[in-house]
């Protein structure tokens, strides 16, 4: 399975489960542990990292039914993003 398919589903399983924000310490950490865990794929954090930033760039998300994934401002030196689902497709 690619890396990118590994982001569509672990960002599948964050909107089912209701979150909708993902920061740079999540991709670095749990996106990593979730691709080794569920699908026994492993790569680096920096992997993921540069994969998670060709994805957005390429608007790879728009196929899984996410409207956008929206920088936004927080008080962390953290960058978080804000995942908008595409709900005129899901019907929800």
């Amino acid at each position: 399975m690619s890396i990118r398919e590994v982001i569509k589903r672990w960002l599948l399983d964050l909107i089912q489960q209701g979150k909708i924000y993902v920061k740079s310490s999540d991709i670095e950490t749990h996106l990593v542990k979730y691709g080794l865990e569920y699908w026994d794929v492993m790569h680096t954090p920096s992997t993921y990292s540069r994969e998670w930033r060709k994805f957005r760039a390429d608007k790879e998300y728009k196929n899984i039914d996410i409207h956008t994934i929206d920088k936004i401002k927080t008080r962390s030196k953290q960058t978080t993003w804000m995942i908008i689902p595409d709900y005129s497709k899901t019907g929800t």
